[in-house]
């Protein structure tokens, strides 16, 4: 079954960054990966990201706009149009961002990932890399 991962977690905990860690990660540990052709992608350094990525034939779609207001509700129905295996998405803890979510229910497995806090900016850099490692380990597990 086609999988969804959903990083939540109130503002400002680092729900972006380690989207893009993973981004970063993935794309480094299958240098070969394509992009899809007939979508625009957004990677930023310092900004929010958009992309869909095949690796090993499995259509990947990442979103790190989580936030209410946010690209979330354009670039999921998007991710499903372009028949995306795994999708990987950030919300907060509920509302508007955690629904959109759940209306993909039916056609993939949901597994809702935790984005705590850290008392820190150090702290919270550490964390968000062994956060993407953990999220990086589960999609690979899914794409071999």
């Amino acid at each position: 079954m086609k999988q969804i991962f959903g990083l939540y977690g109130t503002s400002n905990v680092g729900k972006s960054e380690t989207i893009k860690n993973v981004y970063r990660k993935l794309t480094e540990k299958y240098p070969n990966f394509i992009f899809q052709k007939d979508f625009k992608q957004i990677i930023a350094d310092e900004g929010d990201i958009c992309v869909i990525i095949i690796i090993n034939g499995k259509i990947i779609g990442i979103e790190s706009q989580g936030d209410p207001n946010s690209r979330i509700f354009i670039s999921l129905p998007i991710f499903v149009k372009f028949n995306c295996d795994i999708i990987l998405c950030a919300t907060r803890t509920r509302g508007a961002t955690v629904e959109e979510v759940e209306k993909l229910k039916s056609a993939y497995e949901l597994k809702w990932i935790n984005k705590n806090p850290s008392e820190n900016a150090t702290k919270n850099k550490s964390d968000n890399d062994k956060l993407a490692t953990e999220i990086l380990n589960l999609i690979i597990d899914k794409i071999n």
